[in-house]
C-alpha cells in the first residue's frame, strides 16, 4: 500500500479517459496518462494522431467532451507550463526583459527596478546552467540558447511544489550541432524533480532522454511503457501501423549518363562562393551542411529570391540567372521553403491553398470557376493523401505534415521541371515524411524532372537522394554517390570541418 501511495505522490498531473471530437472526427479516444516527478515522458504519434489536441486540452484552449484531469479544474493547469515550437520571445528585447514580460517585473516606487530585474534574471539563467548574460538581446543568441531561455521562463511559472513542463518539438528548429545542449538542460530540469512531457518526432532523442513513452494513433493510446522495453523499429511500426516502404533504389548516376537539367557554375551570393552544381532529369540531389554553410542561400539564389553576385544558372539551355521568381515559376521551377507558414496561407482553406500556384487553369472571363477549384483541390488531397475533413477545412486545422503535403501538392499540379525543397519534412513524423519522399521520388522518375533537397537531417538525404553535395562556409567541399552514400560517410564529411 505504501508503494502505491508513494507512486501517487509522485504524480504531478493525472489524465483519465479523455475524449474529444470535432464534428464527425474523434480526435481523442479514452486517453489516460500520468506525469510523474523527475521523469521524462515522451509522447509520439503521426501527424493528426491527437497530440496537438491533447496539448490544447492541457492548456485550456479546448475542453474535453468527457474524462478527467486531476487535480481538477484550474489546479491542474496551474501546474503545467508550456514551451511551444514558436517560442514567443521578442528578439529585440534583452533576456531580462523577455523574462519580465512573462514572469512580471520588479517594481520599486512605481518604476521597474532594472538592477533587481537583471539580478533575478541572471540568477534564473545560472540556476539552469544557461551560459548567457541577462543583458544580451535575445535576437543575438543561437537557437539552442533561445530555446533554453523559453524553458527557464516556463519553469519560473510553476509552483514550488513542482509541476509538468510540456516541450512541444523542442529541437525542431535547432541545428544538429546544438541539440545536445538542449538535451542536457532537459536532464538538469528532470533532476530537479520536474515532470516533463516531451513531444517529438525524433526517435533518437526519445531513446536518449525519455524514461517512459506513449504512442497515440488515430486518437487512441496504442502503447505506453518504459523506454527500455522498446526499440526504435517497434516504435516506428506503432506510429504508422505498417511497415515503412523502403526508399526506391537510387539512380546509378555515376555509371550512366543522364540528361542535364540544371547547371550552376561559379555561383556567388552573400555567403556563397563559386559554387558548381548539376542536377539531371530524373535525379534527386541532396545538399548537406551545417547552419551557416550557405545551403539555404543556394536554394534562394536559384529560385530568384536573392540576387546572385557572380556566376550563372542554366535550366537546360536557358540562362535563368537573376530572373524574377514569376518568370522562373513560368519556366517550371517550384520552391517549398523551410518555414512551413511561408508555403501555405493560414486563414485560407485547403482548397484555396491547393490552387495558389496556378490560378490560370481555374479562371473564366468572370473569375475563378468553383467547380474547377474543387476538382483541383480534390486532386491534391487524393494524390498527396492529405488527411482532412473536407477541402473547405481551414489549412491551420491540419497537422503540420498535412499542411506540408498541400504546400508540395499545389506545385505538382503544374508542369514542374525542377523542385527546390528546403527542409521539406522538418517537424514531420516518420510516416508522413516517408509518404512525402516516396511521392517526390515517384514524380521525379515518372515525369523525368529534377529535385534539389536541402536538409539538416542527414539520414533523410542518405535514404532518398541519388547524389549528395556537402557544403561548408559557402563552398562545395564534397560530392558523394553510389556506394559512397552511407550515413557514416556523409556525417563525417559534414562534421569534420
Amino acid at each position: 500500500m505504501s508503494d502505491v501511495l508513494d507512486d501517487d505522490q509522485q504524480v504531478r498531473v493525472r489524465i483519465r479517459g479523455l475524449n474529444k471530437s470535432f464534428g464527425a472526427t474523434r480526435a481523442l479516444k479514452d486517453v489516460s496518462i500520468d506525469f510523474r516527478a523527475g521523469r521524462v515522458h515522451a509522447l509520439l504519434g503521426a501527424n493528426g494522431c491527437g497530440k496537438s489536441t491533447l496539448v490544447k486540452i492541457l492548456s485550456g484552449y479546448h475542453e474535453p467532451d468527457s474524462g478527467e484531469i486531476s487535480p481538477t479544474g484550474h489546479g491542474a493547469r496551474e501546474r503545467i507550463a508550456f514551451v511551444h515550437q514558436d517560442l514567443g520571445l521578442v528578439p529585440s528585447l534583452s533576456v531580462a526583459e523577455n523574462l519580465g514580460l512573462a514572469c512580471g517585473f520588479t517594481i520599486r516606487r512605481g518604476a521597474i527596478n532594472w538592477r533587481e530585474q537583471h539580478r533575478r534574471a541572471q540568477k534564473l539563467l545560472d540556476d539552469y546552467g544557461i551560459a548567457t548574460l541577462a543583458s544580451e538581446a535575445v535576437g543575438s543568441l543561437g537557437p539552442a540558447h533561445q530555446s533554453m531561455i523559453a524553458i527557464a521562463r516556463a519553469l519560473n511559472s510553476l509552483p514550488e511544489s513542482g509541476g509538468v513542463l510540456v516541450l512541444d518539438e523542442p529541437t525542431a528548429r535547432l541545428p544538429v550541432s546544438e541539440v545536445d545542449h538542449l538535451l542536457q538542460m532537459v536532464r538538469r530540469v528532470k533532476a530537479r524533480g520536474v515532470a516533463i512531457l516531451y513531444i517529438t518526432h525524433r526517435l533518437e532523442e526519445v531513446m536518449q532522454v525519455a524514461d517512459e513513452v506513449s504512442v497515440l494513433r488515430d486518437g487512441a493510446m496504442v502503447f505506453h511503457g518504459p523506454t527500455s522495453t522498446i526499440d526504435k523499429e517497434k516504435l516506428v511500426g506503432l506510429i504508422v501501423n505498417k511497415a515503412i516502404r523502403p526508399p526506391a533504389a537510387r539512380l546509378a548516376t555515376a555509371a550512366r549518363g543522364i540528361e542535364p537539367l540544371l547547371t550552376v557554375r561559379g555561383l556567388s551570393g552573400i555567403r556563397l562562393r563559386g559554387v558548381d552544381l548539376n542536377v539531371g532529369r530524373g535525379e534527386i540531389v541532396g545538399v548537406a551542411g551545417l547552419v551557416g554553410s550557405g545551403r539555404s542561400e543556394l536554394g534562394r539564389l536559384i529560385f530568384g529570391l536573392q540576387k546572385a553576385r557572380a556566376g550563372s544558372i542554366r535550366l537546360r539551355h536557358a540562362d535563368i540567372t537573376n530572373l524574377s521568381t514569376r518568370a522562373l515559376v513560368d519556366m517550371g521551377l517550384a520552391y517549398v521553403p523551410q518555414e512551413r507558414r511561408s508555403g501555405v496561407f493560414h486563414g485560407l482553406s485547403v482548397a484555396e491553398n491547393s490552387v495558389l500556384a496556378d490560378f490560370g487553369q481555374l479562371m473564366s472571363r468572370i473569375g475563378i470557376v468553383p467547380a474547377r477549384e474543387r476538382r483541383a483541390a480534390d486532386e491534391v488531397v487524393r494524390s498527396m493523401k492529405v488527411k482532412t475533413e473536407s477541402a473547405g477545412t481551414p489549412i491551420e486545422n491540419l497537422s503540420g505534415g498535412n499542411q506540408q503535403k498541400v504546400s508540395l501538392g499545389k506545385w505538382l499540379r503544374r508542369e514542374v521541371q525542377l523542385l527546390i525543397l528546403d527542409e521539406p519534412t522538418q517537424g514531420i513524423d516518420i510516416g508522413a515524411r516517408t509518404e512525402i519522399f516516396n511521392t517526390i521520388r515517384g514524380v521525379v522518375e515518372t515525369r523525368k524532372i529534377g529535385a534539389l533537397v536541402f536538409d539538416s537531417d542527414l539520414d533523410i538525404l542518405v535514404d532518398f537522394c541519388d547524389r549528395i553535395i556537402v557544403m561548408c562556409d559557402g563552398q562545395v567541399v564534397g560530392e558523394y554517390h553510389g556506394a559512397e552514400l552511407t550515413h557514416e560517410t556523409i556525417n563525417r564529411a559534414v562534421y569534420k570541418r
